[in-house]
This record gives C-alpha cells, structure tokens and sequence, in this order.
C-alpha cells in the first residue's frame, strides 16, 4: 500500500493513502494540485485550518468536482460536503467503507478505520486520547504523535497570560500513548507506525 505525507503539524496536514484517498487539505491548493487527479476521496477530520484551509477546499471543490468530500457535521456547515460523516457509523463508498470516530480536541474531531484490500488502517490526530478508536489489530497506524510527556510537563507553569504551551499540548496525543496504542493494537511485528503531528518544540 502506497502513501505519501505532503504535510503534518501545526503548519499544515494532508496525507494520501493508496493513491485515490487524501485526508485533510490544510496546506496551500498549488502544493497538493498535481495530486488531486487520481484522488476520489477527500476525509476531513475537523474545521481547524491546519487540518482544512478554506480557499484550498474551494479550489479543489471548483475544479476536481468528482472527489468526494465526507466530514463530520461541523465541517459540513462551514463547507458543504458530499457525506456527513456520523461518529460509529460506516461511509460506504464504491471502494471502500469508512467508519469514523470521535477524537478528543476542542472542536468535533473524527478518526477513520478503513480497509485497503486485507490491510486495516486507522488515521487520527488532534486527539487527547485514542479510548474512542473501534476495536482490533491494524495494520498501518497513521496517528498523532505529539510531544514528549517530560518535556512538555517542563512547559507546565510557562503560561503568562496568553498562549498556554501545557493546555495546547494536552490536547494532542503524546508520543508515549501513540507507541503504546501501536503496541497494545498492531495485527504483527509488520504493522507500521506513521507518526503525525509531531511538535516541532515538544516531539
């Protein structure tokens, strides 16, 4: 199975698996444009505009009008999509079934589990935790991978007022509890581990 990262962190995400599926458009339209022809699918976790920048999703909504845009309800309001995607419940598309999931951030966030052929994958970032994540063995985990726990703990009392490097931590996954979810989840020793999101301060 194929995938490519073109970006992953507070600058920007989009990742595309096997080729047609892209999840997320947070980066500018012209540094994913000669991507977007073979994709049929567009997965967009939340609102945040790391994750969906807006002019890019108009972009690509005005001239790749056959991909398939599915996200949650938040997301739909902001932008219409093609499927509004429902924590627990499974998109079925002409290739694949996506079941998304609820994360844990400040605004209505989902991860998604899919197949690619016998191959299980689960996506997530922006997450506190990954308690909500179905059931089973995967074989490719794309999922957030913060920070360090000890460094970031060293930011605890570095609030003054304003931005709270701590609380904004908090709320993403930290690289302990990624590795941990991998080990406790992986299908065999094979399973691979994508780490997204990584803190350029913290990781």
């Amino acid at each position: 199975m194929n995938y490519k990262i073109l970006s992953s962190g507070s600058k920007g995400n989009c990742v595309i698996i096997n080729d047609n599926i892209m999840i997320d458009c947070g980066i500018a339209f012209n540094k994913m444009k000669n991507e977007l022809y073979g994709i049929k699918y567009l997965l967009i976790t939340h609102v945040h505009s790391d994750h969906l920048n807006k002019v890019t999703l108009e972009q690509i909504m005005r001239k790749f009008p056959t991909i398939k845009i599915i996200g949650n309800y938040e997301v739909h309001q902001a932008f219409f999509t093609h499927v509004i995607a429902n924590a627990g419940f499974d998109v079925v598309t002409e290739d694949y079934i996506f079941t998304p999931f609820e994360a844990v951030h400040d605004v209505l966030t989902y991860g998604y589990v899919f197949n690619v052929g016998d191959k299980r994958i689960i996506y997530c970032t922006d997450t506190a935790h990954m308690n909500n994540a179905p059931k089973g063995k995967y074989d490719y985990f794309f999922i957030e991978s913060n920070h360090d726990e000890r460094k970031l703990e060293e930011a605890r009392n570095e609030w003054k007022g304003g931005y709270n490097p701590y609380l904004s931590g908090k709320r993403h996954l930290s690289t302990q509890a990624a590795k941990n979810f991998y080990y406790s989840n992986r299908r065999s020793a094979q399973s691979e581990f994508i780490e997204l999101h990584k803190s350029s301060r913290f990781y």
